[in-house]
């Protein structure tokens, strides 16, 4: 097992220092613990302590003025630092058994600190972290706490000036984040007594921003965003709910907040500045929402068990307004062209409305309150025959 896999050259070796000016502490209480340390280059300082049994630790640092701390507690923990620029931070706390955590930098002014199981007296077993950096300043933070066990987070950042927080609490929960630009930020937050949340976050371009949020059990949450200044928070509350948000352009902004079990969103803008709210509140509701283009605006709220909505939207200016709350309650709304509006309200059972707007400046409302009630809406600009 690659844990406790350090060679035994390695175990009596300790440290390797070429060039001046670094600086290596090494302390170590227990059985049966390994640590390496390679310095090359000047002013870089490593400081490594362990106590227990098992524990295994490397630092490389080539570069100047490098840091980096390992703090282990515990038994079979495992820690690769690897440090390759100048003024690059990291550190590590782990406390429990069987942890393990690799951090890779390469660049200048980077900053890595995971901690698992090491947080106000806690202990955790079995959590995995994997963070790699290549640019300069890029933070990345992990934190894997709270009595959890089992938890895995992957953090891959390239560029400048990108920032990712992950906290996960509970267990067997699972997260990624990949920022490849300059200056994204992501936010993940998995947690509370229960787990088995799933989490994958994708950021490609600059100063996209994004916000996910899961608390309960077996959630799942995509987001891929692509370009410039798009933003996304998802929100879940309770168990089995799913999110998937993909924005690629500039200035989308996406909204989605699921509280319940079972529900499923799915969002997609392609463009500039169109804006998507979902808010499903009950059981086994769904919603699907597309936007093409520029300045779109959709809002859907669904509140019950088993409504469904359908959004569609191309063009410009378009807006489009979905409230529904009871049972079975079905919407579907295609908009193509410019500046269409269209308002759908429906309260009750086994209500359906379908509104098709084609061409430009259409408005439509449908308002049906009660069971079982069907509506159709055509418009279009074409000239009849």
């Amino acid at each position: 097992m690659r844990k406790i896999m350090l060679s035994a050259a390695a175990l009596m070796c300790g440290a390797v220092m070429i060039a001046q000016f670094n600086t290596s502490d090494v302390d170590q209480q227990g059985n049966g613990n390994g640590s390496f340390v390679s310095q090359v280059g000047n002013h870089n300082d490593s400081d490594v302590d362990q106590l227990g049994d098992l524990n295994g630790s490397i630092v490389n640092q080539h570069g100047t003025t490098n840091g980096s701390i390992v703090d282990q507690i515990g038994d079979e923990n495992m820690s690769d630092v690897d440090q390759h620029g100048n003024t690059n931070a990291s550190f590590t706390g782990q406390k429990g058994e069987g942890n393990d955590s690799n951090i890779e930098q390469h660049g200048k002014t980077n900053d890595a600190d995971t901690y698992q199981g090491y947080y106000e007296g806690d202990i955790g077993n079995d959590n995995f972290s994997d963070v790699y950096q290549q640019g300069n300043s890029n933070t990345s933070l992990v934190y894997q706490v709270y009595a959890s066990d089992r938890n895995d987070s992957y953090v891959y950042q390239k560029g400048h000036a990108n920032y990712s927080i992950m906290q996960q609490h509970g267990d067997d929960n699972y997260s990624t984040v990949d920022q490849d630009g300059h200056s994204n930020y992501s936010n993940v937050h998995q947690v509370w007594d229960v787990g088995f949340n799933n989490s994958s976050v994708k950021q490609l371009g600059d100063f996209n921003d994004s916000w996910v949020w899961q608390e309960g059990t077996s959630n799942t949450s995509m987001v891929d965003q692509e370009g410039e200044s798009n933003y996304s928070i998802v929100r879940q509350y309770g168990n089995y709910n799913g999110s998937v948000v993909t924005q690629f352009g500039f200035e989308n902004d996406s909204y989605v907040e699921q509280n319940g079990n079972g529900n499923g969103s799915l969002v997609t803008q392609n463009g500039n500045n169109n804006d998507s709210d979902v808010l499903q509140n009950g059981n086994l509701n769904g919603s699907a929402v597309t936007q093409m283009g520029e300045s779109n605006i959709s809002d859907v709220y669904q509140s019950g068990t088993l409504n469904g909505s359908a959004v569609t939207q191309t063009g410009n200016n378009n807006t489009s307004d979905v409230d529904q709350n009871g049972f079975a309650n079905l919407s579907c709304v295609d908009q193509d062209g410019f500046l269409h509006m269209s308002t759908v309200n429906q309260v009750g059972n086994f209500n359906f409305s379908c509104v098709d707007q084609n061409g430009n400046n259409h408005t439509s409302m449908v308002n049906q309150l009660g069971n079982s009630n069907s509506s159709f809406v055509t418009q279009n600009n074409g000239n009849p025959e």
